[in-house]
């Protein structure tokens, strides 16, 4: 109810007082309750009273009353508030007056002094205007003489000036004294006087020219001072052509010693000092090649690209205000791609040399790249090409410096297991006994299982190690493109290592393994030939053959698709295009690499095998031979050794366990006839003894027999034969065959067959008087002799 009670007074003083604009002005009437018509003007209070009490309203009244009583003691109060507060006010304000009295009054002596003195300079000034007004045309005569004749000073001592611009080098005030005077000169010059004034100039300005030009070609010139120079030329007259070369001249002879200073000094201070705190883990940050680098990029971003950036807003500034030709404008873009490229020749000449790490390389290319931001400002296309094709060219050659590091990890690791398998081999033919054979070979797999996981890991931190270059070349999607397109090809010649590795070591001349497939006729080579003359040096170890050939055969099948795989993963973001299955011209090099080193293990198993059926033919008499009771020594123990050492190499170390002994075996005692005696012989002449050998055990054993069966039948038809050597050829023959189906399969066996047959057919042909032992007595001999050796006969 106060709230409300002051508002109505608040209305109604406004209103009274006429204030437009206050809230309530217009509507202090507005509303107007009972108690409210006590505030209508021309309010009759008497009338008042008597109707409130003819109308029985005592109590309103004297509540009326009440109201009253307190809003006539809250005015007051207010009243006496704001009459106190303006009282205040008012004698302050008295104060105020009273002192600027004071004031005023101490100051007349000086308004005094100051009228006086203003009075005399009017008296002063109306005594000089008297004194002067009657010589006021002579002396505008004289003034202007005067400034004529300073002009003429200024002229006749204008060499003078020049001299002494030119002696201190101060270029700019000579040349804009003599524009200031030029015209002048040469509009007077049929006055002899001038013309010699003109002469005199003109050989200073030409001297000045001269000292410009040479200034300008200075490699010591700051850009500022090469500008303001260039346009003290132009401002000469000089041809703009002309000055713009002659600036860029200068501009590549500062550029040029700032670029050899960036790469011939010593590495910084500040580079060094944090090499000896570096931590285990950033040794790499700190090796010396990197220090040298940080350091030769850190004075190329603060020593070349800003002025270079400088040269080019000194290029533009240069044209600002005057008219350019084409030619003008087509000087500065050959100026700019020229000093790029310079720097990026020599950076990448200095990243070829020192060869440095991946997160160092990256970490100076990207703070190269950022210092030519304005640079890029100013001519953001040419920048944009030239860094890409830099960024481009630099992750290459890293790449490149990567695969090739690990191809040679991968020759050191074929080439150290070489040696642990050489080792085991020796170890264990010394031990002897199948016990420590099967350690030797059960070995041989760790090493070999150890070597595989080495060479894949060293591939995938090869591809980890090219990912933060992929990722430098940014959004530029056909650098991505083909930096993708020669990661593959690098992949490519890593394996081709492998392959080469297997070509050289079983002698294949040219060791190339480019042959088995066209497409691979583009990779380059990954091994230095010294590389592959020490592999292809090494003497040869059965073991290592087969662990070269199942190394091949798990990367054909499993490890070279992984590999693709995971490039897929790493690099295919933001690259289209690109296949990333594995070449199947590398699978088919891998495999043709591995067939090579089989089929030589096989040869020279052969090989050994048919010299000792050498010894067995050629040392012996056969003209004298008893009647055979069992079969030949060496072939009876030497050779069905060598036979049994094979197939367990083949067997466990190609995964290719022998199977069971079949339960039916040919009959030794079955008499063949004539007519199968001849295809049997007319299939041995055309039996391919050196045909592809087949990854598996079966094959392999095969392929051994096969060419010691035929160097046997060879040395057999070199001998003369009584009956009893025929005879024991012929046991011989029917032990190696029976012995050869424990080892091969039976259809392998019957073309083994073929062999000894077609062998025992030359001895017989060979024989005075060839007279066949009974089969049944041969097999019966045979027999006796499994028994002898505790081999049980089905």
């Amino acid at each position: 109810r106060g709230a409300g009670r002051g508002h109505r007074v608040g209305a109604l003083l406004n209103s009274y007082y006429r204030i437009e604009g206050s809230p309530g002005s217009d509507d202090a009437f507005a509303g107007i309750t009972a108690d409210g018509i006590l505030d209508v003007q021309g309010f009759d209070a008497r009338q008042h009273f008597d109707g409130m009490v003819a109308s029985g309203h005592l109590r309103e009244l004297v509540s009326q009353k009440k109201d009253l009583d307190v809003e006539v003691g809250s005015l007051d109060g207010e009243m006496q508030s704001l009459v106190y507060k303006n009282y205040t006010k008012f004698t302050q304000a008295a104060d105020v007056v009273l002192q600027m009295k004071y004031c005023l009054d101490g100051m007349e002596p000086d308004f005094q002094m100051l009228e006086a003195a203003i009075g005399r300079v009017s008296e002063c000034q109306t005594r000089v205007e008297d004194g002067v007004w009657e010589h006021s045309s002579q002396i505008d005569v004289l003034l202007k003489r005067q400034r004529l004749c300073k002009k003429l000073q200024v002229l006749w001592e204008l060499p003078g000036t020049l001299k002494r611009c030119l002696d201190r080098g101060e270029y700019g005030k000579a040349v804009e004294a003599y524009c200031c005077c030029s015209d002048f000169l040469r509009q007077y010059k049929h006055i002899p006087t001038f013309k010699k004034v003109l002469e005199e100039v003109d050989n200073q300005m030409n001297q000045i020219g001269s000292a410009l030009g040479q200034r300008l070609r200075s490699p010591y010139l700051s850009v500022d001072e090469a500008v303001n120079s260039s346009v003290t030329l132009l401002d000469m007259g000089k041809d703009q052509t002309k000055v713009v070369s002659e600036y860029l001249r200068g501009r590549v002879a500062v550029l040029k010693s700032s670029l050899e200073h960036c790469f011939c000094l010593e590495p910084l201070e500040l580079f060094t000092r944090r090499q000896a705190t570096a931590e285990a883990d950033q040794q790499d940050l700190h090796s010396p090649e990197s220090i040298a680098l940080n350091s030769a990029v850190w004075r190329l971003n603060d020593t070349y690209v800003p002025p270079l950036s400088d040269a080019v807003e000194g290029f533009y500034r240069l044209q600002e205000g005057r008219m350019h030709s084409e030619e003008d404008l087509s000087m500065l873009p050959g100026f700019v791609r020229e000093r790029v490229q310079e720097m990026f020749e020599r950076l990448f000449r200095f990243v070829q040399e020192k060869r440095v790490s991946t997160r160092v390389l990256v970490s100076c290319v990207h703070s190269v790249r950022d210092a030519m931001r304005r640079l890029h400002t100013l001519m953001p296309l040419m920048v944009t090409e030239l860094v890409s094709a830099f960024l481009l060219r630099v992750a290459s050659f890293a790449t490149r410096v990567i695969f090739v590091g690990a191809a040679s990890a991968l020759a050191s690791e074929l080439i150290a297991l070489h040696g642990r398998c050489k080792g085991l081999q020796e170890s264990s033919a010394a031990a002897g006994g199948p016990a420590s054979a099967n350690a030797g070979l059960d070995e041989v797999l760790e090493q070999i299982a150890r070597t595989e996981h080495t060479m894949i890991m060293n591939t995938f931190t090869a591809l980890t190690t090219c990912q933060p270059l992929c990722a430098m070349l940014g959004p530029d999607r056909p650098s991505r493109e083909q930096f993708v397109r020669e990661l593959n090809g690098h992949l490519c010649m890593l394996h081709l290592v492998f392959a080469e590795a297997c070509l050289c070591y079983v002698g294949r001349d040219p060791p190339d393994p480019r042959i088995f497939d066209e497409s691979l006729r583009a990779v380059e080579r990954g091994v230095a030939a010294d590389r592959l003359e020490e592999l292809g040096a090494l003497d040869w170890s059965g073991l290592f053959g087969l662990a070269l050939v199942r190394i091949g055969r798990h990367l054909e099948t499993k490890a070279i698709n992984k590999v693709w795989s995971v490039t897929a993963d790493l690099f295919a973001d933001g690259v289209s295009g690109t296949d990333w299955a594995a070449p199947p011209g590398v699978l088919r090099a891998t495999r043709g690499a591995s067939q090579a080193v089989i089929s030589h293990y096989v040869m020279v198993a052969g090989q050994r095998m048919a010299s000792f059926f050498r010894n067995s033919i050629q040392n012996k008499n056969w003209m004298t031979v008893r009647e055979p009771r069992k079969p030949s020594v060496l072939i009876e123990t030497v050779i069905l050794k060598e036979v049994h050492a094979f197939d367990a190499q083949l067997a466990r170390i190609l995964g290719d366990p022998k199977r069971g002994r079949p339960s039916e075996r040919r009959p030794s005692s079955r008499h063949k006839d004539s007519m199968e005696l001849e295809i049997e012989r007319m299939v041995a002449k055309k039996l391919q003894v050196f045909a592809p050998i087949p990854f598996n055990r079966n094959g392999a054993i095969v392929g051994i027999l096969k060419i010691a069966f035929k160097a046997l039948f060879e040395y057999i038809r070199e001998e003369t034969f009584a009956k009893f050597g025929m005879q024991q050829i012929q046991v011989d023959c029917a032990f190696l065959a029976d012995a050869a189906r424990d080892f091969v399969e039976a259809e392998d066996a019957n073309l083994l067959d073929s062999l000894l047959d077609e062998a025992l057919s030359c001895a017989s042909m060979r024989c005075k008087g060839p007279v066949l032992m009974d089969p049944a007595a041969v097999h019966d001999l045979i027999a006796g002799r499994k028994e002898h050796r505790g081999i049980e006969q089905p």
